[in-house]
């Protein structure tokens, strides 16, 4: 469970990296007003990948300390709560 999570929030920072760079682009005008939105646009989202690895690299390091029985454990007890 926490390898998949774990592969989730990685693919999250590959994904804003993609969007940092699409937003630069497609929200750059003609005006400069324009431009630097876009360009804090871009860098804002551009903030996000390392947080995402980061946590990434968090969950697979709890994984491999054998950490998913836990994980597995407060998902059940979440779900016996909500029902």
């Amino acid at each position: 469970m926490l390898n998949k999570i774990g592969y989730i929030a990685a693919g999250l920072g590959f994904t804003s990296i993609a969007a940092s760079v699409a937003a630069w682009y497609t929200e750059k005008g003609s005006d400069e007003n324009e431009n630097a939105h876009a360009e804090r646009t871009g860098i804002f989202i551009g903030l996000w990948p390392q947080t995402f690895f980061a946590l990434a690299m968090i969950l697979f390091k709890l994984n491999e300390m054998g950490h998913d029985k836990d994980a597995r454990r407060i998902v059940k007890n979440l779900e016996s709560l909500t029902n």
